[in-house]
C-alpha cells in the first residue's frame, strides 16, 4: 500500500470516528430523542390504523376467533396464509373481536408498543446494572428507535410478533435474577401469543433443571385452556387441522409463500433448492446443535451470560429454521442485539462491535425487496449466528463481552 492510499484510509477511519462521536454527542446532549421519536412514530402508527393496512393479517385472527367462538372450523387448508396459530392464540384477543376492526386493532396495537416499550427498559437495565435509572431509560428509548423500521411492518399489520418479542425479552431478564417462575409465565405469554417462541421455551426447559416444572406446566396450560372454552371433541378436532396445517407449511417450494426469508430461501436464491426431506433434516439437525451450545453455555453457570444467549439463540433458530419463517419475524432477533450494542456504547462509544452491531440490526430491520430479503436477511443472521458459536466456543469471550453485566451474577 503506497503512502497516498494509507493517508486516504487514514482519513476514512478519521472521518468514521467523529460521524461517531458526532452521534454520541447528539444523544448525549438530547437523551430524550429515542423515546421522543418512538412515540411520534406509535403515534403515526396509531393515526393511520385502517382495515387497508392490518386487513391480510390481524383481520385473519378477528375472523378466526369469530370461528372459534360461533364453533366453525379455524384453519383455511386451501391457502398457505390466514389464522397459523394455535387455538390459545386467540383467547389472548380476549373481547376484542367484537369491538369495531379498527378500534380493536388501535387497541392491540397499542397494548404490543407499551409491551416492548417495558421490556426495552428492562433488558436495557439488565445490561446496564451499574447505570442509573434515567440512563437506562434514555437508552430503551435507542434501543425502541433503532428498531423503528421492522416494528413499522409488524405495528401497522397488527401481528402478534411484537407482543411475543417483549414476553421473551422479560423472560430473558427473569431469568439472569433467577425468577424461574416468573421467566416461565412469561414464556407462558410469549407462547400463547405466538408459538414461535417455543424454540425458548424448549431451551431452557432442557437446559435449567429449575425451570422445568414451570415450563411444563405453561406448555400444558397453553395446550388445555381452549378446551375450558370449547367443546372438547371441537377443540380436539382444531388440533388436528392445525398439525395438518403445519405438515402443509413444511412441504411447500421455497418462494411459494412470497414472504418467507430462512435458510431455505437463502440457498434458493443462490440456486440450490434442497428437497423437503433435506430441509426437514437440516431443521432436525440445527435443533440438536443449538441445544448443545446453549447446554454448554448453561453448564458454564454465568445466569446473566445465559439469559442474553438463550434469547439470541432462540431468535436465531425461529429466523432461520422456522418453518415458513417470514421476514417480519426478524422483529425477535433485533432488540436483543441492539441492547448489547448500546450496552458497549454506553461502556465506550467508540467500540467498533457496537457500531457494527447497530448496522447489522439496522440492516436487518429495514425491509426492501421480498427478492432481496429472502437472502439478505438470512445471511446476516448467519453472519450473527458465527459470532456466537465464536463465543460460546470460549466462554469467556461471552463474559468479557457483557463485562460487569456478566459479573453482576456472581
Amino acid at each position: 500500500m503506497d503512502a497516498k492510499t494509507e493517508t486516504g484510509s487514514f482519513f476514512s477511519y478519521q472521518n468514521l470516528l467523529r460521524l461517531e462521536d458526532r452521534v454520541s454527542e447528539t444523544f448525549l446532549r438530547y437523551p430524550w430523542i429515542g423515546w421522543g421519536v418512538w412515540i411520534v412514530f406509535y403515534i403515526n402508527t396509531l393515526i393511520r390504523t385502517d382495515p387497508k393496512r392490518f386487513g391480510s393479517t390481524f383481520q385473519a385472527y378477528l375472523d378466526a376467533a369469530h370461528a372459534f367462538w360461533s364453533g366453525h372450523t379455524i384453519y383455511d387448508m386451501s391457502t398457505l396464509g390466514e389464522y397459523l396459530y394455535w387455538p390459545v392464540s386467540l383467547l389472548v384477543l380476549g373481547p376484542l373481536p367484537m369491538l369495531d376492526h379498527t378500534v380493536a386493532a388501535a387497541i392491540a396495537m397499542t397494548i404490543s408498543a407499551v409491551l416492548l416499550s417495558i421490556a426495552a427498559y428492562a433488558f436495557m437495565k439488565l445490561l446496564l446494572p451499574e447505570q442509573s435509572r434515567r440512563d437506562v431509560f434514555n437508552l430503551a428509548g435507542v434501543l425502541l428507535m433503532i428498531n423503528i423500521p421492522v416494528a413499522w411492518f409488524n405495528l401497522k399489520y397488527v401481528q402478534a410478533q411484537v407482543g411475543m418479542t417483549a414476553f421473551m425479552m422479560l423472560a430473558a431478564v427473569a431469568i439472569a435474577r433467577r425468577r424461574w417462575a416468573l421467566g416461565s409465565l412469561w414464556l407462558f405469554l410469549s407462547i400463547i401469543t405466538k408459538p414461535l417462541s417455543l424454540v425458548m421455551l424448549l431451551l431452557c426447559g432442557a437446559t435449567q433443571p429449575k425451570m422445568r416444572p414451570w415450563l411444563l406446566l405453561a406448555l400444558v396450560a397453553a395446550l388445555a385452556l381452549p378446551f375450558a372454552f370449547a367443546h372438547p371433541a371441537y377443540v380436539a378436532e382444531q388440533y388436528r387441522i392445525w398439525i395438518t396445517k403445519l405438515q402443509q407449511l413444511t412441504s411447500v417450494e421455497p418462494g411459494q409463500w412470497l414472504y418467507q426469508a430462512d435458510f431455505a430461501t437463502m440457498l434458493d436464491t443462490f440456486g440450490l433448492s434442497l428437497p423437503h426431506t433435506v430441509q426437514t433434516a437440516i431443521r432436525l439437525a440445527a435443533a440438536l446443535g443449538f441445544l448443545a451450545l446453549v447446554w454448554r453455555i448453561a453448564r458454564y453457570g454465568n445466569i446473566v451470560v445465559f439469559a442474553v444467549a438463550v434469547m439470541l439463540y432462540a431468535a436465531c433458530y425461529i429466523n432461520l429454521f422456522g418453518p415458513r419463517n417470514e421476514f417480519l419475524s426478524y422483529m425477535v432477533f433485533t432488540p436483543a442485539l441492539t441492547g448489547v450494542a448500546l450496552m458497549l456504547l454506553r461502556r465506550n462509544s467508540r467500540d467498533q462491535r457496537a457500531w457494527l452491531f447497530i448496522l447489522l440490526a439496522l440492516a436487518i430491520d429495514f425491509h426492501g425487496a421480498l427478492a432481496v430479503d429472502r437472502v439478505l436477511k438470512p445471511v446476516l443472521a448467519f453472519i450473527v449466528l458465527g459470532w456466537m458459536i465464536w463465543l460460546t466456543i470460549d466462554m469467556r469471550r461471552w463474559v468479557d463481552l457483557l463485562g460487569p453485566t456478566a459479573k453482576s451474577s456472581d
